[in-house]
């Protein structure tokens, strides 16, 4: 188990998540003038991204790395794949401001990464982003954006799909069903997250929902309080798993709340496919996955 406490992240940081910010920013303005759904334009006409950008520095590298709970000696040279959130996050608003999705009520359903080699933290960044599939169906839109990011020379280094989805004005909830699960899980190790946890992930990736950080705020969610970020729960665990991944796939099912502690990770093998899970500390499944 871990719970990490060492200094606070700098402010300064803020100054390298400027194109998050700013898509939030639209995000705001958006969801304060009336919008309203209309027939959607074809996801596959929607205009694609390839841009250059500056990798993140070394100091909010490293600050990164250790929030994570990754070994130093792990990512002397290269970016951890999962700290893609940084600036994934910025192209994906840019690509879904292009749609009429109420952006502001966008639900982060899971991430899946394809690790074909290390991210160098010295060579500039080459990003191909694009909307990859648009379901709608039963009042819910399910979007998945692929984000490409490699360098001039090895442009596809780090795949990236991001899943979310938004409620429809025509969506009815219906009551999942739970599957039950024989699988056999093994205990992997555990972590532990403190009530500021949200506010470090901000200032790590400029991912400043509100939910996240501001206890006022929180509480008028549907979540009742502070939750971690989904990708925040995904980069801890990540650093528990003892193989180099190549390919992981997850989805988040539930929330893990601020300040939470013993958030087990445990994973099981099942006909040579290696399954992971979070399990709460209320013993609620977290995050739910399996990987190679």
């Amino acid at each position: 188990m871990f719970a990490i406490r060492y200094q606070q992240i700098p402010l300064q940081f803020l100054f390298e998540h400027q194109a998050t910010l700013t898509g939030l920013g639209k995000i705001g303005l958006r969801s304060l003038k009336k919008h309203k759904h209309t027939q959607q334009a074809d996801w596959q006409s929607l205009a694609s991204i390839n841009e250059v950008i500056d990798p993140p520095s070394l100091e909010l590298t490293d600050h990164y790395v250790r929030w994570s709970g990754a070994e130093p000696s792990k990512y002397q040279t290269s970016i951890p794949p999962h700290m893609v959130s940084q600036w994934g996050l910025s192209f994906a608003t840019r690509l879904l401001l292009q749609t009429n999705y109420p952006l502001s009520q966008v639900i982060n359903q899971g991430v899946s990464l394809k690790v074909h080699g290390k991210l160098p933290r010295d060579q500039k960044l080459l990003i191909q982003a694009k909307i990859a599939n648009v379901d709608e169906r039963n009042g819910l839109a399910r979007v998945s954006v692929q984000i490409t990011t490699g360098t001039i020379t090895q442009p596809e280094l780090v795949e990236t799909v991001l899943h979310m989805a938004f409620i429809l004005p025509h969506f009815e909830k219906t009551k999942r069903t739970e599957i039950a699960d024989h699988k056999t899980w093994q205990h992997l190790g555990e972590w532990s997250a403190t009530a500021d946890d949200g506010l470090k992930f901000a200032l790590l990736t400029g991912d400043f929902n509100p939910i996240h950080w501001i206890t006022p705020l929180a509480k008028l969610s549907n979540f009742g309080q502070k939750v971690l970020h989904g990708f925040g729960v995904f980069a801890r665990s990540f650093e528990l798993l003892p193989e180099t991944i190549q390919q992981i796939d997850i989805r988040f099912l539930k929330p893990v709340k601020l300040p939470s502690e013993h958030n087990r990770v445990e994973t099981c093998t099942e006909q040579m496919q290696k399954y992971v899970r979070v399990v709460g500390s209320a013993g609620q499944i977290c995050l739910m996955g399996q990987y190679s």
